[in-house]
């Protein structure tokens, strides 16, 4: 699908949306490969091994029936509605949206409960992203809602009045007169924007008609046409007509028409506001005697057998909704089958292909069969025996029920009757020693219910499996299947409860196995039971004996609560004679060291993250305190964080770095494929702040090593963004330094995307680098200088002044857009790694040439391999390049990192 172009709900049946030209290729494509792929004769079909199926009478004339089958590719749902057709106390008819109308979509458990239907199935296809309307024909109680799509591939289901159900392509045609005779084809009665086989729009050229069934709204100004013209008719008579306009009220005694192009032209030619119009239609097969209809897809079944081939195939295994008959046209069978994956990430249900449908609705007995729709659509609601509402029958496909358009329902025209029975109902398993609560619902001898009160019924169970407390039962200890029998004077329903017994449990199990808890906090442990036989069962925490080593904490109804000191221990729970731990360990989300000045320290966290304190890193001795930390989400777009933590002192104290601390961090290649960083979050600055780095392992295993300036929010994290490409530094002899350092955010090039690896820099420029690349701590004196030094420079020049790195000139003045000479960016380099003294002598051809006050510092940023030479000459006064600068400052970030 091409997002914001073309939707569709299933297989060919594609609505337009923005783009009719890619509709259109679609379109063509969907129906070649229909045209190859649609005939229903496949292999690898799935194969029972096992199938067990139960059946229950939901109304006079009705029955639900639940077939589970283990399969050769998983296990497998179906859930099938029978009804009587010739049973004159039932009724079958379409459930229309969640008034009526098609204005607004509804869960169909929840129109079974408000039509008071026994059951309900999903009907038709729908736009789900659009108008939520439908793409076939619909009836409801002998009137037509919507008609038939103009397609010869779209079968649908019809009932007459007199219950003769129909599986068919239905075929709409219509006319509209105006006063003066002339009249014109009618397309459509409230149908939505669909595509003709032609490829063509539903809406072009054709004339719709639109009552209160289809809203309150008429549709209006269509998205993709121009001219679209309206006639509002009220009693017989054209009241409005509008061009292009917004959507209007519908009338409760009129309707709308609607036209585009030819059909447009007709109304603005003879439909003058206070003339009167007519219109006829007829539906074929059925005409006036349709009952109830919904529109399907393709014909699955033909005769008992499958079609030659089917005209719409949606391929794969899904949740599936059928309707078919049986040969003597007596027996309707509503199909649902069900895909559904639990939580834990176990198929419940895997679903079927359209071809397994089609032979499963044949292997019980269907005659002929259309398919609904299906997927997330897929709903079943029915009422269980001696219940007033309709509850859901299947789980869907989807995570919740779908809001849907139609729906088949089934529906009891029975009189009240006399209480003829009562449906227990309660859990299915009990551990003995452990309860349950049963309930009685009332029925009649139609099957439908009847109310009684709760209080009136008394339970029981043959003497020795049990006792009840009002309506709950605990169960003995013996193993077994136990009969429990509901009683309202000679009225009596059973149920069945599988008792599990002390002699069939072979484990405890507690969950977590282990718990890691900070002090004060709580946590909810669950329980089960295994059996022998390999069968597990919850446990409520209430059943079970628990007990806590000491000071660990507290357990009530399985929930645990650490007490206030970092202790480990065990929580124990005895059940049948059976018993499980769980070792605790109680400990604050936090590691806490205490800086000695005069010794290195190191305080880690799950042997992952290590923050290192050299000797003199403090003045004093200083708590630290590092924590996990959960707060990331404002990283910069396209870095994905792997884990953070938070380092800082512990409160109340107030700690001054005289050198960066060193942060080793462990990570796997395998995760980190991009560019690893590590990032400490600015307070000042509001932002993630890359830190200087460098990275060591071998294999996949690898430790990234950055010297931090500076306590808070640190990050390990990939740096996933597209590295920084500039027109001009493909092939310069500086390309990969300035790479390495924009990609970085040290250094960044013009608007026009160049760098200018030529251009010189500034004092100014080179003290914003140099910080930047070795990311200095703000100052807490502001430097004073005479000349102004812009806004975007001060920070960085005032660290530099700070710490000695740069002075200004004697008339105090910084100078910042003065070039900066080799000679001076030897100094300041010099001045911020502390290089050590070099035992070489001055080796360049111009070394006289080198001033005074650099002639140090040029000899160690020489011995330390970070400025070099040219043929022979340093040329000490000559100024620095920007692509100079990058490749000084990438050694000047190498040495700085191999160097803590």
């Amino acid at each position: 699908m091409f997002p914001g172009a073309i939707q569709y709900h299933k297989g060919g049946i594609l609505l337009r949306k923005n783009c009719p030209a890619v509709a259109r290729y679609l379109y063509f494509f969907l129906a070649v490969v229909a045209i190859c792929l649609l005939t229903p004769s496949w292999a690898g079909a799935y194969q029972v091994i096992s199938k067990t199926s139960g059946e229950e009478i939901i109304t006079q004339g009705a029955s639900l029936q639940t077939v589970q089958m283990k399969t050769d590719g998983g296990p497998l749902n179906v859930y099938i509605l029978k009804a009587d057709l010739s049973d004159p106390l039932l009724k079958i008819d379409t459930i229309i949206g969640s008034d009526g109308t098609l204005n607004k979509n509804q869960t169909v458990t929840e129109m079974a409960r408000r039509t008071g239907a026994v059951a309900a199935i999903n009907g038709d296809y729908f736009q789900m992203m659009e108008s939520g309307r439908t793409i076939g024909l619909a009836y409801q109680g002998g009137k037509l809602v919507e008609s038939p799509a103009r397609r010869n591939d779209m079968f649908g289901f019809g009932l007459t009045m007199d219950k003769a159900p129909l599986i068919e392509i239905f075929d709409f045609a219509g006319r509209v007169t105006a006063a003066n005779g002339e009249s014109f084809f009618l397309a459509g009665i409230n149908k939505p924007d669909y595509l003709l086989q032609s490829s063509v729009s539903s809406d072009v050229d054709a004339l719709n008609l639109y009552n209160t069934l289809w809203g309150t709204t008429s549709r209006g100004k269509l998205p993709d046409l121009t001219g679209v013209v309206e006639a509002v008719v009220q009693d017989g008579v054209v009241k409005q007509v509008l061009t292009d306009q917004p959507g209007v009220a519908i009338p409760a005694n009129g309707y709308i028409l609607q036209g585009h192009g030819q059909a447009a032209n007709f109304i603005k030619d003879n439909l003058q506001p206070g003339s009167a119009v007519s219109y006829t239609y007829t539906v074929e097969p059925g005409g006036g005697a349709l009952f109830a209809a919904v529109g399907g897809q393709a014909l699955l079944v033909q005769d008992g057998k499958l079609p030659a081939y089917f005209t719409q195939n949606i391929t794969g295994k899904h949740a599936r909704t059928a309707v078919g008959i049986s040969k003597d046209g007596n027996t309707l069978y509503l199909v649902a089958v069900e895909k559904y994956t639990d939580s834990g990430g176990t198929a419940v249900s895997v679903g079927m292909t359209q071809e397994e449908l089609a032979d499963f609705l044949i292997s019980i007995g269907v005659w002929r069969a259309v398919n609904l729709d299906g997927g997330g659509s897929t709903t079943l609601a029915a009422r269980n025996l001696g219940d007033f509402d309709a509850s859901l029958v299947n789980q869907p496909q989807g995570t919740t029920q779908r809001r849907v358009p139609d729906a088949l329902g089934i529906f009891s025209l029975a009189p009240p009757g006399t209480l003829a029975g009562l449906a227990v109902s309660g859990p299915g398993v009990l551990l003995a020693g452990t309860s349950g609560k049963f309930v009685a619902g009332g029925y009649d001898q139609y099957h439908n219910p009847v109310r009684i009160s709760a209080g009136s019924i008394s339970f029981s169970t043959p003497p020795g499996t049990g006792n009840f407390r009002g309506s709950e039962f605990t169960a003995a200890g013996a193993s077994g299947d136990v009969t429990v029998t509901a009683s309202l004077g000679s009225v009596s329903g059973t149920a069945v409860v599988r008792v599990i017994g002390p002699d069939m449990i072979s484990k405890l199990v507690i969950s977590p196995g282990t718990l890691e808890i900070e002090p004060g906090k709580s946590t909810q442990l669950s329980l089960q039971v295994k059996t022998y036989s390999g069968e597990t069962f919850d446990i409520k925490p209430v059943d079970v004996i628990w007990s806590v080593d000491g000071s660990v904490g507290q357990i009530v109804d399985g929930k645990f609560t650490a007490g206030q000191n970092a202790v480990t221990g065990l929580i124990t729970a005895t059940f049948q004679g059976l018993t499980a731990t769980v070792p605790v360990t109680v400990q604050p989300p936090w590691e806490e060291i205490l800086i000695d000045p005069l010794k290195e320290t190191s305080v880690s966290m799950d042997d992952w993250v290590e923050v290192r304190f050299s000797a003199g890193t403090t003045s004093g001795p200083a708590e630290i305190r590092l924590s996990r930390e959960s707060n990331f989400s404002d990283v910069p777009a396209g870095v994905y964080v792997l884990g953070a933590v938070n380092l800082k002192p512990v409160e109340g104290q107030e700690v001054t770095l005289n050198t960066p601390l060193l942060v080793n961090w462990l990570y796997s290649e395998d995760v980190l494929s991009h560019r690893p960083v590590i990032m400490l979050y600015d307070d000042n600055a509001e932002k993630w702040l890359e830190q200087p780095a460098r990275i060591a392992g071998n294999g996949t295993a690898r430790t990234i090593s950055a010297r931090v300036w500076g306590f808070g929010r640190l990050a390990l994290a990939d740096d996933q963004r597209p590295a920084p490409v500039f027109k001009d530094t493909a092939g310069h002899w500086a390309d990969s330094s300035i790479s390495k350092l924009a990609a970085s955010g040290v250094l960044a090039g013009f608007p026009d995307g160049t760098f200018l690896p030529g251009q010189p820099v500034t004092r100014a420029q080179f003290a914003h680098a140099l910080a930047a690349v070795l990311q200095w701590p703000a100052p807490e004196n502001p430097a004073n200088f005479k000349d102004n030094i812009p806004a975007w420079a001060r920070p960085a020049v005032e660290k530099a002044v700070s710490r000695g790195v740069v002075t200004g000139y004697p008339d105090g003045t910084y100078r910042p857009d003065a070039g900066i000479t080799r000679s001076e960016m030897a100094v300041m380099i010099d001045r911020a790694l502390a290089l050590p003294a070099s035992d070489s002598k001055l080796t360049f051809l111009d070394r006289n040439n080198v001033p005074d006050f650099a002639l140090n510092a040029v000899g160690r940023t020489a011995g330390a391999g970070i400025l070099q030479g040219s043929e022979g000459y340093f040329n000490p006064t000559r100024g620095v390049s920007r692509a100079e600068m990058a490749v000084a400052l990438a050694r000047v970030l190498n040495w700085w990192t191999e160097h803590p």
